[in-house]
């Protein structure tokens, strides 16, 4: 196979030059190469097994390498392709052909065949166990479960043919499979389908939640201008919109998990943004409640507080009449003085007068 795959390769590009044949060599592999250094493939087949590891068993949070089962599996199948190109390179050496620079340099950064194949395994035990857990999405579950009907129905005809053959070993071998596929069958249908934002919340939620909060009384004052000029501090502070929605959308873009689908993050991006304004909306309305109920309340108190009152209604000119009739009752109440001072006066006259005489 691999004499047949170069010979075919060299062949057809007998004329061309020693470059342009590198490159078609290149090609050849089920893997791209080479790699793109800060690529999550460059990352998942560079690293170590033991940071795999790492990477993989803390994908559990929304944080993790490839948290859901379709991640996991997109990245099964970025190893399976690396492996595929490590048995290539082991039956060219193996012929004692020399491989280029490059797929050298890539054949000994990955560590082999074997060390390929380790995270390849562990990886699978990793969706195994996910799937028994029932940590699928609506649409992961009802693919896993209609894989898993076509396959407990080909091993079915599979089995009958076998035993109308006589072949006891096959038909003993079809039947623990059998029995392994309605187990895996009975296992999903056991725990219901869970949403992608449960599962899975956006790696950055938290900030793009502070942002939006910040966005909401900007938009309130957005509305609220139309059909007016702006003033300069309105104009001021909804400039600011466009930077903050646009940042949203840059953390919206870093949530995006390292080999998720353009389909699989817009569902969860379209329900972060639900769930968000859902809670709004619910915030919005408790908060207009609360406030209609502290008025009511606020207003019955200041009846209670005003009964038993008497209301003095002033009329124009009651003011000044009342108050000139406040000052003859206070006069009146004065006692009057005597004209004992006067009477002193007039003895000591008389004295003197008769003195005189």
């Amino acid at each position: 196979f691999f004499r047949s795959r170069r010979e075919e390769t060299l062949g057809a590009h007998d004329g061309d030059d020693e470059d342009s044949s590198s490159d078609n060599l290149k090609r050849r592999y089920p893997l791209e190469l080479p790699l793109t250094e800060g690529t999550p493939e460059h990352t998942v087949l560079l690293a170590s097994e033991d940071t795999f590891r790492n990477m993989i068993d803390s994908s559990s949070s929304s944080s993790g390498m490839c948290p859901s089962w379709t991640e996991k599996k997109t990245c099964q199948q970025l190893l399976q392709n690396a492996l595929d190109t490590l048995l290539i390179m082991d039956g060219l050496l193996l012929r004692g052909t020399p491989l280029s620079d490059p797929d050298q340099e890539f054949y000994d950064a990955v560590g082999g065949t074997p060390a390929v194949q380790s995270k390849h395994d562990h990886l699978k035990r990793c969706m195994q166990t996910q799937v028994e857990e029932g940590k699928l999405t609506p649409s992961e579950r009802q693919k896993l479960l209609k894989q898993v009907s076509e396959r407990i129905d080909h091993l079915n005809d599979e089995l009958q043919a076998a035993l109308s053959q006589s072949r006891e070993k096959k038909a003993h071998v079809l039947k623990l499979q059998l029995e392994k596929a309605k187990t895996r069958q009975s296992a999903m249908e056991a725990h219901p389908a869970r949403s992608p934002l449960e599962l899975y919340p956006l790696k950055y939620q938290s900030k793009i939640q502070l942002l939006r909060k910040k966005l909401q009384p900007l938009k309130k004052l957005e509305q609220s201008a139309k059909g007016r000029l702006l003033t300069v501090k309105e104009t001021r502070e909804l400039s600011a919109m466009d930077e903050i929605e646009e940042e949203i959308r840059e953390w919206e873009r870093k949530s995006r998990g390292w080999f998720e689908g353009e389909e699989e993050f817009e569902t969860r991006v379209k329900l972060a943004r639900a769930k968000f304004a859902s809670s709004s909306s619910s915030s919005d309305k408790g908060a207009k409640s609360s406030g209609n109920g502290g008025a009511a309340k606020t207003i019955g108190a200041g009846k209670k507080s005003n009964a038993g009152m008497t209301t003095n209604w002033l009329t124009p000119g009651g003011l000044a009449a009342k108050q000139a009739a406040l000052g003859k009752k206070a006069a009146a109440s004065k006692p009057k003085k005597t004209n004992g001072g006067g009477g002193v006066f007039a003895a000591m006259m008389l004295d003197s007068d008769s003195d005189s005489d």
